[in-house]
């Protein structure tokens, strides 16, 4: 019997390629499909009293106390509908290959345009936080997000900027700047990028732009200090549903310069090549603040949404920490066609740090994940942790 060695080599690679197939398909089905969608708040906080909270808008009603919105001509609006758990929400909504979909602009502090929140004070230290949540089938990394500024002179000359803007994929990155050399201020316009100096980016790692990040609210929290005087101990953070992706403690803003300090914040939709196709996105619980700000508050036992998509049983789990180290309550199996989910003794079981009670701790900080089941394949992986919330400080009994 004469053995074809071709004919098992033929074979062989085609049981290979077959098997990398599976492999392919097996890891595409392993992917989680559902996320976190919100988490009920408890109610409006009002944090107007607070000496530490610079500006804020939940989007109650239509936009005010701006230095200036641009609604790209009705591309981006005010939506009654379209907020965080209901109520409203900024929306924008990209035509095919539109590049400008406006922008709301904060001032505040000293600045040499006379006109702003808190004209007479100086600012040296800022957080800022806004919710953002990308329509189901999101597609491409629009560009600009959101930027921290000095507007050094009345042409909008800037000393520097923190930018908050596309990055690698579909993430997110910060990208500092100055226009300060030494004790002088170089730049001499708006974007004045021949003479902006560019002093070190760093990249994210949620792919808040994917398809599978879509059509969930995403929490997005920036902190920028300005350096000592001729030293590089300025500082920039980004931190993404209460995870740090992005830091720099080492910058140079400003040299000596010290004419003005942060005295701006744009949110904005500038996509530079132009949205692939049409789509929206929406904004809400815009936070300017001197302090850390984090998440929206929720009650010891709240409700989750997740997701729509399939109707595949899951689950969902609770951390008391961004890695999941300390998992504080497991759900049961949930059925596909519910998308809510109260944590809650009758529907799960606490555990870890939280063994033995009947609610989340008072006070605390609470990350979610989430999984699926797959048929025949099993559960799906879990998702990462996300969709992180302040639980209030009244215990239940």
């Amino acid at each position: 019997m004469t053995i074809d060695m071709k004919w098992i080599a033929s074979i062989a690679s085609l049981t290979f390629l077959l098997g990398l197939a599976a492999g392919a398909t097996e890891a595409q089905e392993e992917a989680p499909r559902i996320r976190v969608a919100y988490v009920a708040p408890e109610r409006v906080h009002s944090q107007s009293k607070d000496p530490g909270i610079i500006f804020q808008d939940l989007f109650d009603q239509p936009p005010q106390d701006y230095f200036e919105y641009n609604p790209a001509g009705g591309s981006f609006v005010w939506n009654g509908n379209a907020g965080y758990g209901g109520g409203g929400a900024m929306r924008c909504e990209f035509a095919v290959g539109q590049v400008e979909a406006g922008s709301l602009r904060v001032l505040f502090g000293r600045n040499p345009v006379g006109k702003g929140i808190r004209s007479t004070e100086t600012f040296r230290e800022i957080y800022w936080r806004v919710y953002v949540k990308h329509e189901t089938g999101w597609k491409g990394n629009p560009a600009k997000f959101a930027r921290a500024t000095c507007l050094a002179a009345p042409n909008w000359s800037q000393g520097f900027i923190a930018h908050v803007w596309g990055g690698k994929g579909d993430s997110l990155c910060i990208d500092p700047a100055t226009g300060i050399t030494g004790n002088l201020r170089v730049t001499d316009r708006y974007n004045d990028f021949a003479h902006l100096r560019w002093i070190g980016s760093r990249q994210t790692e949620t792919p808040l732009f994917s398809p599978s990040e879509s059509d969930r609210w995403v929490c997005v929290e920036s902190h920028i200090r300005l350096n000592s005087p001729d030293r590089n101990d300025g500082v920039f953070e980004l931190w993404i549903d209460g995870h740090k992706e992005a830091s720099r403690t080492d910058l140079d803003w400003h040299g000596t310069w010290n004419e003005f300090a942060i005295n701006a914040v744009f949110l904005e939709n500038y996509w530079n090549a132009g949205s692939v196709k049409r789509q929206a996105r929406s904004f809400d619980n815009f936070v300017i603040a001197t302090h850390p700000i984090g998440p929206i508050v929720a009650s010891n036992l709240p409700t989750l949404s997740r997701t729509p998509g399939g109707n595949s049983t899951w689950e969902a789990q609770a951390a008391s920490d961004p890695d999941g180290m300390d998992v504080v309550w497991s759900s049961r199996p949930v059925d596909g066609a519910k998308t809510e989910l109260v944590i809650a003794p009758e529907t799960g079981a606490f555990a870890g740090s939280r063994a033995g009670k009947r609610d989340l701790a008072s006070a605390g900080l609470t990350w979610l994940r989430l999984r699926e089941k797959r048929g025949s394949n099993g559960w799906s992986a879990w998702t990462s942790w996300h969709s992180f919330f302040r639980t209030t400080a009244q215990q239940r009994l």
